[in-house]
């Protein structure tokens, strides 16, 4: 089941954040964004009780950007990236959104396939977006109209 996140599900999503990502957002900037942000829509994939992902993302006008999304790694490859990135096209498509983009790494093959697979194109490159790592990062994009 997809849901709206709440503040009890904060300690569960950056555990997810913190293994998926090399600069994972704090647990404070979580609740924070949570609590105080409201252009950003925050959901979890639930099942049987346990949070397994999560995407956080914005809306502003009628251009969608989404900020993170990640899969706990435990179920990654059963489908639960798939529902969260369907939701989110849905739910844009629903409130009138022309173009959902978001930014992901040159090396993140996995990543790249799923978006690929919902019709999202690269139509940029961020030259050193991952700094830390050195890496850099497509834009991409997907026209919902």
């Amino acid at each position: 089941m997809i849901r709206k996140m709440q503040i009890s599900d904060t300690d569960r999503v950056y555990q997810i954040e913190n293994e998926s990502f090399f600069e994972p957002w704090s647990k404070k900037q979580l609740i924070r964004e949570l609590t105080q942000n409201s252009l950003l829509s925050h959901y979890v994939y639930e099942d049987k009780g346990e949070i397994l992902g999560f995407y956080i993302a914005s809306k502003v006008l009628d251009l969608v950007e989404v900020f993170t999304i990640a899969v706990d790694k435990n179920y990654r490859k059963r489908g639960v990236g798939s529902e969260l990135l369907s939701h989110l096209i849905d739910k844009s498509v629903k409130e009138g959104a022309s173009e959902i983009w978001l930014e992901v790494s040159t090396k993140n093959k996995r990543a790249l396939a799923l978006y690929e697979k919902f019709g999202f194109e690269r139509v940029g490159i961020r030259k050193n977006y991952y700094q830390k790592l050195g890496e850099d990062a497509y834009n991409m994009k997907r026209i919902l109209k």
